[in-house]
């Protein structure tokens, strides 16, 4: 059985297909049309994903939806009308975008992929993100937990997942409704805090590290915690339904003082060591981020102490937007409320076509969860001799006046490239590259699913050198300096670096946690670490990543340490590179001096 998952409407629109129980291919769409977050139908993740199989649309046993839009309208409809007159704005623009489109996705589905509309079926949003958590997780039983903005009426939900005669079945044990949103709070706080909100949340996160939860006992009252281990915003802090008028109300601005203004450099900085000069409303902006860091913190924890009293199991499976969060991620995992937690390569919205796929699939079919689980490396892959060949035609000079900004090149710089034939002497070279202070784009096989680069769409570097990681940040990333890197390292020498329970290292392969790093290799591992000690590690095992996992090792024998600073291959603002074009493109732009294209290494002369 031929099963497709499609997600879009909102943000981060997606495609999977799942073969007899098996994921295939799933990716973002905004890797194809380079539009960061896109809502749009993915035209182009799906035609990826039918590729990938060798099928047609016509060929698909089934669709499915990641949402009930009928739900979601008369949530989006109360919402608008509870306040009316006073909501006439937002009632006239919610209107025009549901009656003329979204309300109508199942129709969309079936017009854009001529198929049956018999053969299209949804689920609900928070359903949906809760058998994204459950099926790919292996486990046979499971609490699971769903924290996101809001789906169709819920916010947050409690479920218990389990396999009963060869079947998944999720049931729901409670939800906390619209407008009660953790995650609406924590976006409102990051607009507040001079960011975009739903999709620099984690620059909220990294600030807060430079902050004193001096405003915390304020958050409790805004976020009250609720008698049944739940919680309850009070809104007269916050515009949920109105966000045109801005995310908070004037009553929040008189709490916490006036808004930093996007325009507003930060000083803080994770490249920094010894002290450091921070004027006072910097500073207060970062007690406002610690503050609903703590509390979020807090609530999260509340709903998995609630959940665990619910469950009878020793594993915890953990999805919606919030669950990016990988601070609030190591508190639940250290709060022993569960032995074991899972979070699926993707948990937010672009991954939720997964869930849904896998879990169609198996209420028709006898699987076991086991052989369901699937790993990041599912996107899509590209042949990179064609662009090598193009190398022979290109002059670097014509590059020059699209250089990124505050970048400079000399003319006369010219590519040059060599293709291995050995992974090993592959690996050594470019481990050398790393040891003598170079900046390498790395980019082989299919792409990762979720914002984590993990080794298939990442830039390197060595984990030592503070200068090389500004040099990094400034002329290749352009990433804010309180924005931590993080890094890559294999699990032979990953008890060395990460201060962690011995059983909590198998949870740490996707970047999905703040684990704090041992004192006495903290200078070994400057370049990225934050400055509270701690680190978003990816624990690679040889069978995680074979060939990533053998540049490690080369990058062990030169260093000491089988570690590398690991960061995204995209510029700030632009989703992970995709193709090789892409991939050459960036690599002509900034300051990064090798490019590793699948066999092929490419440096500037």
């Amino acid at each position: 059985m031929k099963v497709l998952g499609l997600s879009y409407g909102y943000h981060d629109a997606s495609a999977c297909l799942v073969s007899d129980g098996r994921v295939v291919a799933a990716s973002a769409e905004e890797r194809f049309t380079r539009q960061k977050h896109d809502a749009n139908f993915p035209a182009y993740a799906v035609e990826f994903c039918l590729r990938e199989a060798g099928v047609r649309a016509q060929d698909v046993d089934h669709i499915v939806f990641h949402e009930d839009p009928h739900a979601k309208f008369s949530r989006v409809l109360t919402s608008a009308v509870a306040s009316f007159p006073g909501s006439r704005r937002e009632f006239i623009n919610a209107m025009k975008a549901w009656l003329g489109k979204k309300l109508w996705s199942l129709n969309e589905i079936s017009a854009r992929l001529d198929v049956d509309p018999k053969k299209i079926s949804y689920l609900s949003h928070h359903f949906s993100h809760g058998v994204q958590a459950f099926m790919g997780s292996g486990y046979r039983d499971a609490g699971i937990l769903v924290v996101d903005a809001v789906g169709d009426w819920a916010c947050s939900a409690l479920y218990r997942g389990e396999w009963v005669d060869g079947k998944p079945v999720v049931s729901r044990i409670a939800e906390v409704a619209f407008p009660n949103s953790l995650g609406l709070v924590y976006s409102a706080f990051t607009a507040y805090l001079g960011f975009s909100p739903n999709d620099s949340e984690a620059s909220t996160m990294a600030l807060a590290g430079f902050g004193r939860p001096i405003y915390a006992d304020l958050v409790r009252r805004i976020i009250s915690e609720g008698a049944d281990g739940t919680y309850s915003v009070d809104q007269s802090y916050f515009h949920f339904s109105k966000f045109y008028r801005g995310a908070v109300t004037d009553k929040f601005l008189a709490a916490f003082g006036p808004a930093r203004p996007p325009t507003r450099k930060l000083p803080q900085s994770s490249l920094h060591d010894g002290d450091q000069e921070i004027d006072a409303e910097s500073q207060r902006w970062a007690d406002v981020a610690a503050s609903i860091q703590l509390v979020l913190e807090e609530r999260i924890v509340q709903l998995t102490a609630s959940l665990a009293k619910h469950v009878d199991s020793k594993n915890l499976c953990y999805a919606g937007g919030v669950s990016l969060n990988c601070v609030a991620n190591y508190k639940i995992l250290t709060s022993g409320h569960f032995e074991n937690m899972y979070i699926p390569p993707d948990p937010g919205d672009g991954g939720t076509c997964v869930g849904t796929a896998l879990m169609f699939a198996a209420t028709q079919g006898d699987y076991d969860p086991a052989p369901m689980r699937y790993p990041p490396y599912v996107g899509a892959r590209f042949d990179e001799r064609p662009t090598v060949e193009m190398i022979e035609h290109v002059d670097p000079d014509h590059s020059i006046p699209y250089l990124k900004r505050g970048h400079s090149q000399a003319e006369g710089v010219r590519w040059h490239h060599r293709t291995f034939d050995d992974v090993g002497a592959l690996a050594d070279h470019v481990a050398e590259q790393l040891a003598e202070r170079r900046i390498v784009g790395w980019y082989q096989g299919r792409a990762e699913i979720g914002p984590r680069a993990l080794g298939n769409r990442s830039i390197l570097i060595r984990p030592d050198d503070l200068d090389l990681a500004n040099r990094l940040s400034a002329k290749v990333k352009d990433r804010a300096l309180f924005r931590p890197y993080a890094f890559s390292v294999t699990s032979k020498d990953a008890p060395s670096v990460l201060d962690i329970a011995p059983e909590h290292l198998t949870f740490q392969r996707w970047m999905q946690y703040a684990a704090p790093v041992h004192a006495d290799k903290h200078a070994a591992v400057r370049a990225a670490i934050h400055c509270d000690g701690t680190t978003r590690p990816q624990v690679c095992y040889p069978e995680d990543n074979p060939r990533f996992h053998r540049l490690l090792e080369a990058v062990g024998a030169r260093l000491g340490l089988e570690l590398i600073v690991n960061t995204s291959f995209n510029p700030s603002g632009y989703p992970i590179v995709s193709t090789p074009v892409e991939a050459l493109s960036m690599f002509a732009r900034t300051d990064m001096d090798l490019l590793v294209l699948n066999d092929t290494v490419i440096w500037k002369q």
